[in-house]
């Protein structure tokens, strides 16, 4: 008897490895290095740890207010073509970023061309693309994708810290620019395709046609006729509890996560720690956050995502508290740790969330619609812990008002409830079952 023939990789896992690389550099080139920044950027300028921290919360206003046109765009556009403008945009903006004369330069690059690449290449875009090729195993796909944010946290934080000592800041922005232009551009071109159904098919590499049993499954369906999917314009999507109830529970934990992120850094450094050892703190908070996004990843494909975020919420408050009381850099590490396991379940979550009560084809359109609504939130927790760490002289207050922060978003979840319970959709579904009866 021949032995059967070694069944071929299904494509959408290097959809995944590709999506790792867009958010490893998405969020490790900015996000994750952003506090080595801090200092040199605050002395050349001769100015406050808050004005240079402010520059993430504008890049964080336009990427939010870019988001909801390029949802629209992932929907219905290529997302490879979406990618490759992000990557030139992201190099060329690196590029000016290196010769700026003032901050206020620094302002508008993460306001227009920077901010615009991080949101073509990042989150919004590298989710979708997942979420298209995946259902089934849309949150181990997403888990193990969403750990190039945890890895470029790993990984950017040192390096970045040896690149700006050794060379300066400016030339460390020019080889990410060369990083981005010559790298990530080529990969995206060479291996982006934006739906399994074009190149015929399916997603999860089905053998045929399956509901999308996260949502349309949910759905009046008999034989013969098409699932019941309601549509979701705009007005219905914001008309929508579950829509504001996963927005303001993720604006609400990113509001704390990245202000905890961006100033750990600084204050390690406060407590005389050195900066080479502060920056390992938050590798080693990064590096927890892979396991935390494969584990949680992998436990939302069998138990509702909601309990799984609960979790998450938990160990980011017990760590934002330790905080208060930890002074070593070895303490500092474990408890780094600690915050990093649940900070990985978070992004991966979030998409998990979004793919369970709203459709593949609106995917782009609700998390595009997400971001603009958790912006006022989101965007205040990083100048916010500048603006207290400037009047008070410390962290503590911040890290108080972040770990509620983590109890507000718990309670968001008590509303997340499925589009079948709202009026709106019972309806939609009603007049749509009608018409194909008839």
């Amino acid at each position: 008897m021949n032995a059967p023939a070694p069944q071929k990789i299904f494509y959408g896992w290097w959809i995944v490895a590709t999506s790792f690389v867009t958010l490893f550099v998405a969020t490790g080139f900015i996000f994750y290095s952003y506090g080595v920044f801090i200092g040199p950027m605050q002395a050349e300028f001769h100015t406050t740890r808050f004005a240079v921290a402010l520059g993430l919360t504008l890049m964080n206003t336009a990427m939010s207010l870019f988001a909801p046109f390029l949802g629209r765009i992932i929907d219905t556009w290529s997302i490879r073509r979406l990618m490759m403008i992000g990557c030139t945009s992201l190099a060329v903006g690196f590029f000016l970023a290196a010769r700026i004369t003032a901050l206020w330069q620094w302002y508008a690059l993460l306001g227009t061309l920077l901010g615009l690449g991080v949101v073509m290449i990042g989150q919004l875009a590298s989710t979708a693309l997942v979420c298209n090729w995946f259902i089934r195993r849309r949150g181990a796909a997403l888990g193990v994708a969403t750990t190039g944010v945890s890895m470029s946290g790993m990984i950017m934080a040192p390096v970045t810290s040896i690149l700006v000592g050794t060379y300066g800041w400016r030339t460390t922005f020019d080889i990410f620019g060369l990083l981005s232009i010559g790298v990530l551009l080529p990969l995206v071109w060479l291996s982006v395709i934006s739906r399994p159904e074009d190149i015929g098919l399916l997603p999860d590499g089905a053998a045929q046609p399956e509901p999308d049993d996260a949502f349309e499954s949910a759905f009046f369906h008999r034989p013969g006729l098409a699932p019941v999917i309601p549509s979701f314009s705009t007005a219905a999507t914001l008309r929508n509890t579950t829509f504001w109830a996963i927005t303001l529970a993720t604006g609400f934990n990113f509001f704390a996560m990245s202000a905890t992120l961006i100033h750990m850094i600084p204050h390690a450094q406060d407590l005389g720690i050195t900066s080479m050892r502060a920056s390992l703190i938050m590798t080693v908070s990064a590096g927890v956050g892979v396991i935390g996004k494969v584990l949680f990843g992998y436990i939302a494909d069998y138990v509702d995502a909601r309990l799984a975020l609960l979790f998450c919420l938990v160990f980011q408050a017990v760590g934002t508290v330790l905080l208060l009381f930890t002074e070593s850099a070895t303490a500092l590490m474990l408890v780094g740790a600690l915050f990093g396991f649940g900070m990985g379940g978070v992004v991966p979550l979030w998409g998990s969330l979004v793919g369970d009560y709203f459709p593949r084809q609106a995917f782009g359109r609700v998390m595009g619609l997400m971001s603009p609504c958790m912006l006022p939130i989101q965007a205040s927790g990083v100048p916010l812990a500048g603006y207290l760490h400037d009047k008070l002289g410390d962290y503590h207050l911040a890290f108080i008002i972040f770990a509620a922060s983590y109890v507000a978003a718990a309670l968001c979840l008590l509303f997340i409830r499925h589009p079948l319970a709202g009026p709106t959709y019972q309806r939609q579904q009603t007049k749509l079952r009608a018409t194909q009866l008839n």
